[in-house]
């Protein structure tokens, strides 16, 4: 079904065909999860070229592909050429590399061929989830739901941000995590105010803010969480901020509905920002697609004109970030669009403001 969805996106483009280079995409496309590949797709064939490390491999994970193997050396473009002599190919242009777009682009200059830019051809077919999709991302949202539950009974005065980050990681792979959705963000005191802040071996202290930022993935599809937190006290105006942005992002989700634009959402969150005088301290998109990949098609930016459609899957996370004041804020969760049209929130976790003792 996917591969015909994009067999009709090609024809509707004039396109003889797609050369996937794209990990990701091509994951999506026949099941491969090999670290190097090319998936060439056809109005009459699917085909993946790989080398002998990958032979066993693509032959378990895939179904009616027909696995071509690159001989020892040989390379891809002398083996491809007669696949594409003569043809439309259109190419990933927002993942190839530079040297692979110059190797393809001499390969069909030299068989008559040409080459297509295209843009998110198959991350539009991505962004609309399947059940089984949807399933699994709900229990990645589980898994990290779960670690927090586990990990903040652990938080101890001394502790650094990186030992916390790591034993995010571990428990979480206990849990069923395939592994980290990227590099965990563990942030403490006045580096909550970084939005993307590297754990490190700054001590967490008591009566300071901590933000944790993370992911966990079951069979390849992602979760993504933010939660910020006292441990001990913390003054009143952080807890004023942070009850600011969580009205910023329960309105947000709120907000969402078919055929609105994500802009929209966007908008609404930034809206409630502006209103509390915070908006200049909001400096990222509301959110990002999630799925195969952590951050993927479509992103949630205010002026973004895609339409909300159903079984859409993306995160909602306003953060404002004052470092004059010494201290951050993100909320945020993971929602998919439902059958009624509305945002199901897939992140469970608590997100009312929360004092986590530091005297233990």
């Amino acid at each position: 079904m996917k591969v015909e969805k994009l067999r009709k996106k090609l024809a509707e483009e004039k396109l003889d065909g797609l050369l996937v280079t794209d990990k990701i995409n091509r994951r999506y496309l026949c099941g491969f999860t090999g670290s190097n590949g090319l998936l060439l797709v056809t109005e009459n064939a699917l085909q993946l070229f790989i080398d002998g490390r990958y032979t066993r491999q693509a032959q378990q994970q895939t179904q009616g592909v027909e696995i071509c193997e690159i001989p020892v050396g040989t390379s891809l473009i002398e083996v491809l050429r007669p696949f594409v002599k003569g043809a439309v190919f259109g190419f990933e242009a927002g993942t190839i590399t530079y040297q692979s777009f110059i190797n393809f682009q001499a390969l069909m200059g030299a068989v008559g061929g040409r080459l297509v830019a295209t843009k998110n051809m198959i991350e539009e077919l991505r962004m609309l989830k399947t059940p089984e999709e949807l399933s699994a991302i709900r229990q990645a949202a589980k898994i990290a739901d779960q670690t927090l539950e586990m990990i903040l009974p652990l938080i101890r005065t001394g502790m650094t941000e990186l030992e916390l980050a790591n034993e995010i990681d571990y428990r979480s792979k206990k849990l069923g995590s395939e592994g980290p959705a990227f590099e965990t963000i563990v942030a403490s005191g006045p580096r909550t105010a970084l939005p993307h802040a590297h754990a490190g071996n700054k001590k967490i202290e008591a009566n300071e803010l901590i933000m944790i930022d993370f992911g966990s993935i079951h069979q390849g599809y992602y979760s993504d969480i933010t939660r910020t937190f006292a441990f001990g006290e913390v003054d009143n105006e952080i807890i004023e901020t942070y009850q600011k942005v969580l009205s910023a992002q329960k309105q947000a989700i709120e907000t969402v509905a078919l055929g609105k634009p994500l802009g929209e959402i966007d908008q609404v969150a930034r809206l409630v920002l502006e209103q509390e005088n915070l908006v200049q301290y909001f400096s990222h998109n509301l959110g990002h697609g999630i799925g195969l990949s952590c951050h993927e098609y479509p992103a949630l930016a205010p002026n973004e004109t895609l339409l909300i459609e159903k079984n859409m899957s993306f995160t909602i996370e306003p953060g404002v970030y004052l470092p004059e004041k010494a201290f951050g804020i993100r909320i945020e969760d993971d929602v998919a669009v439902n059958e009624s049209g509305h945002a199901e929130i897939l992140t469970h976790f608590n997100k009312e403001w929360m004092t986590i003792d530091c005297n233990r």
